[in-house]
């Protein structure tokens, strides 16, 4: 399970906050990881999260099967060809993605929630802004795991 977030922040500067978390169906988290990365939308940032996702189980647990969690609608309907991509930023980014879930080979797509996505949207936040809400990413992360 591959739980993802992406935010470009309130004042857009060119530059997404990415939250990834990986764990168990049960839950357990593995691994999380908060990044930085280029993006002028939301959507923009919702791919480089999905990319770096993707990147990081591709790195860390080669072989799984991987279900990829977003509370992305849009970026969730476009991976799995329910909508078509019109917009030529994010074009080179999900055929980027595209590229990743073939190579992995076993990729689902999910739309979920946000209050279900709450670790890897903490996670996004410290990306973009860095340490500034750290308690709150340690107070989410025991909140949101069930073991």
């Amino acid at each position: 399970m591959v739980h993802v977030d992406g935010t470009p922040g309130p004042r857009r500067q060119g530059i997404a906050g990415l939250g990834v978390v990986i764990g168990t169906p049960r839950g357990r988290v593995l691994y999380w990881r908060y990044a930085r990365a280029p993006a002028q939308t939301s959507v923009e940032a919702e791919y480089q999260a999905v990319i770096k996702g993707l990147e990081l189980v591709q790195q860390r647990y080669p072989g799984a099967r991987v279900r990829c969690v977003s509370d992305c609608q849009v970026v969730v309907q476009q991976l799995t060809g329910q909508c078509a991509v019109r917009s030529e930023r994010l074009k080179p980014l999900h055929a980027r993605a595209l590229v990743l879930a073939r190579q992995i080979g076993q990729v689902e797509f999910l739309a979920i929630a946000r209050t279900w996505n709450r670790l890897a949207d903490a996670l996004a936040w410290k990306g973009l802004v860095g340490r500034r809400d750290a308690a709150h990413v340690r107070r989410v992360k025991r909140e949101n795991v069930k073991t």
